[in-house]
């Protein structure tokens, strides 16, 4: 992300392969568990026990009743639980409206916990999810064990898709990422089961409720990585990350492997484009491929390749200090690929998935890529720098070839990209940029069923002209105007002709204020739309 890309950004968020293989990472020099400097990522360790039901089971005292009510649905609870519930209930403007609630207590059924919120409409993804949220998060302020969520009448007919999204909500609740914080500064963690009472199917029910926890530990997964200080998630750590994943899905009955390419390794394979980059931090390179292959007939070889810049700091062009405290997450798209690989193993999605992340940082050092410098892709085309904090794009180059080597048949990269993206689409959505018309059509299609906001964004020849340089094939910035568009072409010249997207998740990946089921930090996005993604036919 550029300079300029961050100070637009600002404004609107204020404004060498190795012997290391699946399940043989290489030390890292830990210092034990509890160690701040080393050690795994906490990942989300339990699910909750979630049932489908008819009808309202008996209550306890610690049990929290959460009652999705519409605006013409206020009178027959207030009836429901007695005329001084009804009475307090129009006196506290409770009108039904779509972050409306209302807590009380009652003794109907066994004495416990009642949270009204709330509902225009549960016909959007988005709102299915928020509504679980959001009865989840009240649950464990409230320090109950059981929820108890009444959504009677509120759900459509496709009955595993609903269940699917309510589990993601509920789960995604849970989250928190705590590696640093005392006992004191925790909060409570004691839900441990949720009975959601609708109508419906409980057998596909049930079956959505699975496909549902799976993505959000996935998500889970990602945001772990992602909200990780620099410090501790280093291109070194993010290979021991993938790779350890990689041994655990494989001892689940996965085929899973991980591959690491050390600097040696990717010097053979001439990425100049990438180890300009890396060459600046005494952390070295890590190049990551992870690889599945489904238990019956593949549909399709596909390639994700996230953004894995583990801080960056803008090298040379370097970072105004606001605009470098949150670059961490600039390896949002190599959290999202890798976290993704957890679904897609478990989901067994019929595709063969190949994860890629070239994981680097960007520092300035004596030994740090310079303005004015020429490097050689592996692809063989050269480019002249002209920003040294426009660094992902270089690092993505080399990841795309290496991409386009395994004869894929499609390829998508997911990069913390352009700060001009946020300036045109806003902190919430995905920017996607391919010349497919039917490959952007289900990506937006599949975005939608996840609860994840993406909008097309154009790849205009013309603007080729802004990458001319008089001394090399290309540079790597064009001017202000059409920032996202300009990287979006820069990334272009090195998908080798393969069906290719990109997609700009700069928004949406880093939250500075929760919306939706995404609090402060690392999103997971777009884990959920990859999932949804792969879990259908190719267009």
């Amino acid at each position: 992300m550029t300079t300029n890309d961050i100070y637009a950004s600002l404004m609107l968020r204020s404004g060498r392969r190795s012997d290391t293989e699946l399940g043989h990472p290489p030390s890292l020099g830990s210092n034990g568990a509890g160690s701040a400097h080393r050690g795994s990522c906490r990942f989300m360790s339990s699910m909750l026990q979630i049932d489908w039901a008819s009808e309202i089971p008996r209550t306890q005292a610690d049990n929290l009743l959460v009652i999705a009510v519409a605006k013409d649905e206020i009178d027959s609870v207030a009836r429901r639980f007695g005329q001084g519930v009804g009475t307090a209930l129009i006196n506290s403007r409770f009108e039904g409206n779509a972050g409306d609630s209302f807590r009380f207590s009652t003794e109907e059924g066994g004495f416990c916990q009642v949270l009204l919120l709330g509902v225009e409409t549960l016909d959007e993804t988005a709102a299915l999810r928020k509504l679980a949220f959001d009865a989840a998060r009240a649950a464990k302020e409230s320090g109950v064990r059981a929820l108890i969520l009444d959504l009677r009448g509120k759900l459509g007919d496709d009955h595993e898709r609903v269940a699917k999204l309510v589990a993601e909500g509920l789960e995604l609740a849970g989250y928190g990422y705590d590696r640093y914080l005392g006992e004191d500064k925790r909060g409570p963690g004691t839900l441990e089961a949720v009975t959601v009472v609708a109508e419906g199917d409980a057998d596909l029910r049930q079956r959505g409720s699975r496909r549902g926890q799976i993505v959000a530990a996935a998500i889970a997964k990602a945001r772990d990585l992602g909200n990780g200080p620099a410090e501790l998630v280093t291109p070194s750590f993010l290979a021991e990350a993938a790779s350890t994943l990689a041994g655990e899905l494989r001892e689940a009955g996965h085929d899973v492997r991980c591959e690491i390419l050390d600097v040696e390794a990717c010097e053979s394979r001439s990425m100049g484009l990438y180890l300009a980059v890396a060459r600046g931090s005494s952390e070295p390179a890590k190049f990551i491929h992870l690889s599945y292959r489904p238990k019956g007939p593949s549909k399709g070889r596909i390639c994700l390749v996230g953004k894995g810049v583990t801080f960056d700091s803008g090298g040379y062009s370097i970072k105004p200090s606001d605009g470098m405290l949150q670059m961490k997450l600039d390896m949002g798209g190599a959290a999202a690929v890798i976290g993704s690989m957890h679904g897609i193993a478990h989901l067994e999605l019929p595709y063969e998935v190949h994860v890629i992340s070239a994981a680097a940082e960007n520092m300035v050092s004596g030994n740090a890529y310079r303005l004015g410098d020429v490097f050689r892709a592996s692809n063989g085309k050269t480019v002249e720098i002209n920003n040294t904090d426009a660094e992902g794009r270089l690092t993505l180059a080399d990841a795309l070839v290496f991409a386009a080597s395994l004869e894929p048949d499609l390829v998508i990269d997911f990069a913390t990209l352009t700060g001009a993206c946020i300036v045109a689409l806003g902190p919430h959505i995905c920017g996607v940029m391919t010349r497919d018309d039917a490959l952007a059509s289900e990506w937006l299609a599949a975005g939608e069923r996840a609860g994840e906001d993406m909008w097309r964004l154009p790849l205009p020849k013309p603007l080729m002209a802004m990458l001319d340089s008089k001394i090399a094939d290309l540079r790597n910035t064009g001017e202000r105007a059409g920032g996202a568009l300009t990287a979006g072409l820069f990334l272009e010249q090195f998908a080798e002709g393969k069906r290719w997207m990109h997609v700009d998740i700069a928004g949406p990946a880093i939250v500075d204020k929760g919306f939706g089921v995404n609090i402060e930090g690392s999103s997971g996005v777009p884990v959920a739309s990859i999932l949804e993604f792969l879990s259908r036919d190719l267009p």
